[in-house]
């Protein structure tokens, strides 16, 4: 069930086989043997993956019930009293690299059974993430609200954002309004991003002319075009701390940007298990000190 579940996820038996740290074929073998078993064709094979069928998505949410209330079997067991098991958590790329490996490394240190994967995503990729039983994350932060359905949010704080330029370039000194911004390439991240987004309808607003905008999947991609001299970008202030500090980038003087609240989402339906209960608890601890 579980390789199932990792395979409807990531579409690929060479990406479901390293996630599972088995060999491709063990991959194929057993989702052979569950088709054969159930009777069905769970996915169509195709030249650069794999998709599921209509039955494969009917039983996407029932193999994550079994493996659900397989792990309450296996918590309800336990005699040592000692939480194990694994969470995935969702989270944007900033998230995952300058604020979440602290979190794992101290649960590593007091419950080394809980193992803990990160994987980044947008928010509306996390959400889904959160939502879809194939998709496979136990928890998600967000940098927006999202809706409700599904989801229970717990708000974590606030992150900074900084509008940002290589310290030669000319929207350096001075302050500029909007209208001068849109005179200039921007790099922002890539679309679905909250803050990002608004800058970019500000931009769009405030010039005639239609500014220049790239968007990036990767927040080191539209850093190092900005520390490069080629135009500005508006990205989390952790992310570029250390780069201001050192003054490979310096802050630009404009339009107040408000932070961005963040927010730690899990599926109000889904069965949280001890791990990752504790893992939640730990995230929403550590943010108090963000």
């Amino acid at each position: 069930m579980r390789t199932f579940l990792v395979l409807a996820r990531t579409g690929s038996f060479t990406e479901a086989a390293a996630e599972l740290r088995v060999v491709q074929s063990t991959v194929s073998d057993q989702i052979r043997t569950l088709e054969r078993e159930l009777d069905l064709r769970l996915f169509d094979r195709l030249p650069r993956g794999t998709r599921l069928t209509d039955a494969g998505r009917e039983v996407v949410a029932h193999a994550r019930e079994l493996l659900d209330s397989q792990r309450r079997l296996f918590d309800a067991a336990r005699q040592d009293g000692a939480v194990a098991g694994e969470v995935t958590v969702g989270a944007t790329e900033s998230t995952c690299a300058y604020r979440l490996p602290g979190v794992v490394a101290a649960l590593s240190q007091r419950h080394p059974d809980v193992h803990v994967h990160l994987s980044p995503a947008g928010t509306s990729a996390a959400l889904a993430g959160v939502s879809r039983a194939d998709a496979g994350l136990d928890a998600a932060l967000v940098l927006e609200e999202a809706p409700a359905t599904d989801h229970t949010l717990r708000p974590l704080g606030r992150e900074p954002v900084e509008l940002v330029a290589a310290p030669g370039h000319p929207a350096a000194t001075g302050h500029h309004t909007w209208r001068d911004l849109a005179d200039h390439s921007h790099f922002l991240l890539e679309e679905g991003c909250s803050y990002t987004d608004r800058v970019a309808r500000e931009l769009l607003a405030a010039s005639p002319a239609r500014p220049r905008i790239a968007r990036f999947g990767s927040i080191e991609a539209a850093r190092s075009c900005v520390e490069a001299g080629l135009g500005l970008s508006v990205l989390p202030r952790v992310a570029v701390a250390a780069h201001l500090a050192e003054g490979s980038l310096c802050r630009v003087t404009g339009p107040a940007l408000p932070d961005v609240p963040l927010y730690l989402v899990t599926n109000r339906r889904r069965w949280p298990s001890p791990a990752v209960t504790t893992v939640v608890e730990a995230i929403t601890e550590a943010a108090a000190s963000w």
